[in-house]
């Protein structure tokens, strides 16, 4: 539940940032979100493999 609720925000997010960068031009929009998008893929592939241990320990 956790997970769907940063993926929501981080959508919320990026899309004020995209529109944002839109508006303005300014290029900071975009390296701002290219953190949170480098962030999301962290944090998933982490919580990939926290998935594929947890399912190799309780076997």
């Amino acid at each position: 539940m956790v997970l769907r609720l940063i993926l929501v925000l981080s959508l919320i997010v990026l899309a004020g940032l995209g529109l944002a960068w839109m508006l303005t031009k300014d290029r900071k929009y975009l390296r701002i979100a290219g953190r949170i998008v480098r962030f999301l893929v962290v944090l998933g592939v982490v919580m990939a493999l926290v998935f594929i241990a947890e399912r190799l320990i309780l076997r």
